[in-house]
C-alpha cells in the first residue's frame, strides 16, 4: 500500500477519524483484500503518530475486518465461504425482521424513489454505483424497522460482508438485482408481510450463492496469511 489513499487527519478524535477513513477504504476495496496494513505507511499518509493508527488496526481486528497472521502483522481478509455462509444466516434473519416491521408503516416516498432508480439500472453500470443504491435500500430497511438494535447489529454483519461485496457484484447480473428489489418493494408498498420475507430470502439467497461462486473461482481471496 504505497500510493497516496488518505488526506492527513487534523480533528480532535484521531482514533476515530483514522479508524472510519481505514474502514472505509477497506470496504470499497480501495485497499484491497489481502493487503498489509502497514502502521507506518499509514500514520505517514495521516500525518499523525503511530498510536491512533495501532489503535485503529485493533479495533478493526476486533470488527472482523483484519487479521493479524504471527510476525507478519495485519491483513485484510476476504471471508472464507463458511464465513460467507454464516455472515448469510445472521444477515437474512435480521433481514426478514427488518422488512417484516416496515411493512407495518412503509416510508411510501422514499422506496417509490427507490423503486423507479431500480427500474433504470442495467447491466453495463459501473458496479460502484449499483452497490451504493443497493446499500441506500437495505440500509433503508434497517432504520426505518423501529427496532433500536437492529441497525446497529446489521451494520456490524454489513461491515465484514462489505469486504467482498464489490468483487463477487460484477458476477450478478444487475438487472436481475434490481427485478428482485423491486419485488421486495412491491411487497412492502402492499403491505404484504410474507412475500416481503419471501422475497427477501431469495434475494438475499442469490447474493450469498454470487459471492461463494465468486469465492470459488477465486480461492486465493479468501486464504489467510497464516495459511501460507
Amino acid at each position: 500500500m504505497k500510493r497516496k489513499i488518505f488526506s492527513p487527519a487534523n480533528m480532535p478524535n484521531l482514533r476515530e477519524v483514522v479508524y472510519d477513513k481505514i474502514k472505509e477504504a477497506i470496504v470499497t476495496g480501495v485497499i484491497p483484500a489481502g493487503s498489509k496494513l502497514s502502521e507506518i505507511d499509514i500514520s505517514k499518509q495521516f500525518d499523525v503518530s503511530r498510536t491512533p493508527v495501532r489503535e485503529a488496526i485493533r479495533q478493526l481486528a476486533e470488527a472482523g475486518l483484519v487479521s493479524f497472521a504471527p510476525r507478519r502483522g495485519a491483513y485484510v481478509l476476504l471471508p472464507t465461504p463458511k464465513d460467507v455462509l454464516d455472515l448469510y444466516e445472521i444477515r437474512t434473519a435480521l433481514e426478514l425482521i427488518a422488512v417484516e416491521h416496515i411493512c407495518e408503516d412503509p416510508p411510501k416516498k422514499e422506496l417509490r424513489r427507490l423503486r423507479e432508480s431500480f427500474e433504470a439500472v442495467s447491466n453495463d453500470w459501473d458496479a460502484q454505483r449499483f452497490m451504493i443504491m443497493d446499500e441506500e435500500f437495505h440500509s433503508g430497511l434497517s432504520k426505518n424497522a423501529r427496532n433500536n438494535f437492529l441497525d446497529f447489529m446489521l451494520e456490524k454483519v454489513g461491515a465484514i460482508i462489505g469486504i467482498c461485496r464489490h468483487y463477487a457484484i460484477d458476477a450478478i447480473p444487475k438487472v436481475s438485482s434490481s427485478m428482485e428489489h423491486i419485488a421486495i418493494i412491491d411487497s412492502v408498498l402492499d403491505g404484504d408481510a410474507v412475500a416481503a420475507r419471501e422475497n427477501m430470502k431469495l434475494h438475499l439467497a442469490n447474493t450469498r450463492d454470487g459471492l461463494l461462486e465468486y469465492i470459488s473461482r477465486h480461492p486465493e481471496v479468501s486464504r489467510h496469511p497464516e495459511d501460507e
